[in-house]
């Protein structure tokens, strides 16, 4: 067997390098400031000079923008590229083989549902269990686990045109004030996931969580159902949470990143 010989060696190494300083630069750049080359360097184990024949191309490829202060930042052929995987992108089949996954784990009926005029379209659904969760289905949004997730991170004029529509009852436990649903959609968003106890279908507990896009809006919901009997508290919340898992999986590879936390400087 032939071993890889050294100038392709050093070729391979010196493209992790660059892809290295382009993670770099992605992960610690801001609007006020850029990244200095010896920051680079000291990040990939390299001299200065050496950083700075990595960085070169990637300057003249505009994926590396290097400002007047010398500090490096992502350049327009980072945006390019970003834009053109966002419009390559193809929810259903991104979501697929994670709904078949959450299927096998919960026992459930498991469904990805996206906005659609004042309810909700279910997109796909994977599982064993009731009829009425069929894709091309039109759900309610303000009794329905996929609706609340939702609301609770759309905009104040989605909750108001849902709640417009009229909030009828279609079981016992369906919520039909106003206020209450805005409170429910409040602590779904602080527990990071909605809940129908039987408020859509008399028989059906269902947990769901929203999926994000790279500007943070939401752009669909996924979520399992199952018979009420079925899913206890115990039950309810490890669902939950594995819902919860696959909408944050969902939300990053649509571009969703989370906020970084506040950083407090010691005095």
């Amino acid at each position: 067997m032939t071993g890889v010989d050294g100038p392709a060696r050093n070729e391979s190494l010196s493209v992790r390098r660059c892809l290295h300083l382009l993670e770099h630069v992605r992960r610690h750049a801001t609007a006020e400031r850029g990244v200095p080359v010896l920051d680079l360097a000291e990040a990939i184990g390299v001299h200065r000079s050496t950083a700075a024949r990595l960085l070169a191309p990637l300057i003249d490829e505009g994926l590396l923008h290097r400002d007047t202060a010398g500090r490096y930042r992502l350049g327009l052929g980072a945006l390019r590229l970003g834009q053109s995987y966002l419009g390559a992108i193809d929810l259903p089949a991104l979501a697929e083989p994670a709904l078949h996954h959450l299927a096998e784990r919960t026992g459930g009926v498991c469904v990805l549902a996206v906005p659609e005029r004042d309810g909700l379209r279910l997109e796909l659904s994977t599982g064993r269990g009731r009829g009425p969760l069929t894709p091309g289905a039109l759900v309610p949004s303000y009794c329905t686990a996929w609706g609340k997730a939702v609301l609770s991170v759309a905009p104040a004029a989605w909750i108001d045109r849902a709640i417009a529509t009229g909030l009828r009852p279609l079981t016992p436990r369906t919520i039909t004030d106003p206020t209450e649903l805005r409170g429910e959609l409040d602590r779904t968003r602080q527990r990071g996931f909605a809940l129908d106890d039987r408020e859509h279908d008399p028989h059906l507990r269902a947990v769901a969580a929203p999926v994000l896009s790279h500007t943070g809006m939401v752009v669909a919901a996924v979520g399992v159902a199952l018979d009420h009997h079925r899913m206890p508290p115990v039950a309810l919340r490890e669902n939950a949470r594995a819902t919860a898992e696959v909408a944050r999986s969902l939300s990053g590879a649509m571009g969703w990143s989370p906020a970084p936390r506040p950083t407090t400087r010691e005095a």
